[in-house]
């Protein structure tokens, strides 16, 4: 279908361009149209070099051609080619054309020059457009902190702006660092809400990095372990804090939603416009290398990782985000043999233990992979401290157990986890449904999901548990609503919406549970599969039940 799509584009494109080109009166129009044909040829052959080449040209035959414009924006966003970008943009910014975030690309043009006028000029446009008006603010206080003013988001537009608050929270921290308030930088991450998204972890080791050279070696390195992350060895090199550091954290922040968001195009735009703006950022390495991985351009995509220094404290992740690459290829061997090599300097290192742990899983190598969470868990216990990783390496270690089938020992692992934290909604959540699940002591199953609910009441996974312990418990008209909700967020769980589909069985609704069971058998897989198909066709039975 997209390459139907493709196909259809282009022909649309080729009658645009055919009017184009009339409408600019050359003097050869035969050669623009020859000229046109031979960049689509190349592009759809994957020869993208020859297509951006050809596009050049094209424009600068057709200046006015909003087609050769076009193709040539789109054309230099896939390759990276910067100058072929800003030569596209001042041609869509001649014709009033281009979309809302157009204005970005003058913006890194002129943070490049240190053109701190036209950074602002830029920063206006984008206001002026919309969609994209809420960075404004966040591009203002960057342009100030570079002219050595003071650095700021007004409080009033951070409360009357939601959006503007919620991209704003790294960067905050941030323009903390770049007016040398290091004291409200650290209680801004004290307080932070969670570290479990990208940006935050990527946040947590700029800060850290910060932090360790300006001194606050403890605080950065209980900020790294806090993640997960092994501690830093850090350059006795205070050094100001720049939008070089910062910006490429909101593009390619930016980046990631439109990815999950379907915008495929917009995505890479954003993320060339943080590698473009800063080359060396970590985090914007990270982000275009899995824009360009997510097209299949694994080499480029491994050759940006590549460029992670290994005395940063990224580079686990950036091995990480290269072993994920070498699995999407199919090449898992060549995955588990990069984090081993790894390892070998550092043997002890713990991050690259755990990689080489989830590795191990990908390939299918379970029992490898729990002998390295028992070390883990050993290691972490032995390390004189408490922190978040004993309690993820004993949840890491029982669902390993849980996949070979070892109940007995995933259950011990997790009774060690609830004496370790008993106030864990996720710990309360994977004993209580295993219990549920085997039907091996419900009533306290039930119970474990129900605080495990009140903790985390936002959690599918925690929903469903607490919507099947009902239906475990009879009471499926309780059930359902809770069943629903699983399913609202997550709504490609053939679990939970099997589970959704009994519960609804049970409730008189056939039609309903037969949509549920549906939705369900999509992403099922053996013997699952097989049930739930059986139900769809005839019902629900004892033998069909979820189990």
């Amino acid at each position: 279908m997209d390459r139907i799509t493709r196909i259809c584009s282009i022909a649309c494109c080729a009658a645009l361009f055919l009017t184009s080109a009339l409408d600019a009166k050359s003097d050869d129009g035969r050669g623009d149209t020859d000229l046109y044909w031979k960049a689509q040829r190349a592009e759809l052959s994957g020869q993208s070099v020859d297509a951006l080449k050809s596009y050049n040209k094209l424009l600068k035959k057709l200046p006015q051609s909003n087609v050769a414009v076009d193709r040539l924006f789109e054309s230099a966003v896939q390759q990276g080619d910067f100058a072929s970008v800003l030569k596209a943009a001042r041609a869509h910014q001649l014709a009033e054309s281009g979309d809302a975030a157009l204005p970005l690309i003058f913006f890194v043009d002129a943070w490049k020059r240190q053109d701190w006028a036209a950074a602002a000029q830029a920063s206006d446009w984008l206001k002026q457009r919309g969609v994209f008006d809420f960075m404004t603010p966040i591009l203002n206080a960057w342009v100030d902190a570079a002219q050595g003013k003071a650095a700021t988001i007004p409080s009033a537009t951070l409360r009357d702006n939601g959006l503007l608050a919620f991209y704003a929270n790294d960067q905050l921290v941030f323009l903390d660092f770049a007016n040398g308030n290091i004291t409200s930088a650290q209680r801004r991450l004290s307080s932070f809400p969670g570290f479990g998204d990208d940006f935050a972890r990527h946040m947590a080791m700029l800060a850290a990095e910060h932090l360790g050279r300006k001194g606050e070696s403890e605080y950065a390195n209980s900020l790294l372990a806090h993640i997960g992350a092994e501690a830093g060895v850090y350059a006795n090199k205070p050094a100001a804090f720049t939008g070089e550091m910062a910006l490429p954290s909101l593009f390619s922040r930016l980046s990631e939603q439109l990815q999950e968001q379907g915008v495929a195009d917009q995505a890479l735009y954003f993320a060339r416009l943080s590698h473009w703006l800063s080359p060396d950022n970590a985090y914007g390495r990270m982000a275009l290398s899995r824009q360009l991985a997510a097209v299949g351009q694994w080499t480029q995509a491994k050759n940006l990782l590549d460029g992670i220094a290994a005395d940063r404290v990224q580079a686990s992740w950036a091995l990480s985000e290269k072993a994920r690459i070498l699995q999407r290829e199919g090449r898992s061997s060549d995955a588990l043999a990069l984090v081993q090599s790894a390892r070998v300097k550092t043997p002890e290192a713990m991050d690259l233990m755990l990689l080489e742990a989830q590795q191990r899983e990908e390939s299918g190598d379970l029992k490898g992979a729990t002998a390295i969470y028992r070390q883990l868990v050993t290691a972490s216990d032995g390390s004189g401290s408490k922190n978040g990783r004993q309690l993820a390496y004993r949840l890491l270690l029982a669902a390993a157990f849980e996949a070979q089938n070892d109940w007995p020992s995933a259950k011990e692992t997790l009774e060690e986890a609830l004496k370790f934290n008993g106030e864990n909604a996720q710990v309360l959540n994977s004993l209580g449904y295993g219990l549920l699940e085997r039907r091996e002591d419900v009533k306290r199953g039930f119970a474990l999901v129900a605080k495990a609910h009140h903790m985390a009441p936002d959690s599918a996974a925690i929903t469903d548990s607490l919507g099947w312990g009902h239906y475990l418990n009879g009471e499926f008209e309780q059930s359902v609503p809770l069943l629903e909700k699983a399913v609202e967020g997550a709504i490609n769980d053939a679990t939970i919406n099997e589970h959704l589909g009994d519960a609804y069985w049970q409730t008189g609704r056939l039609v309903d549970a037969r949509y549920a069971w549906r939705a369900a058998l999509l992403q099922a897989e053996s013997n699952a599969a097989t049930r739930i198909a059986a139900k769809v066709d005839l019902g629900w039975t004892d033998e069909t039940a979820a189990r």
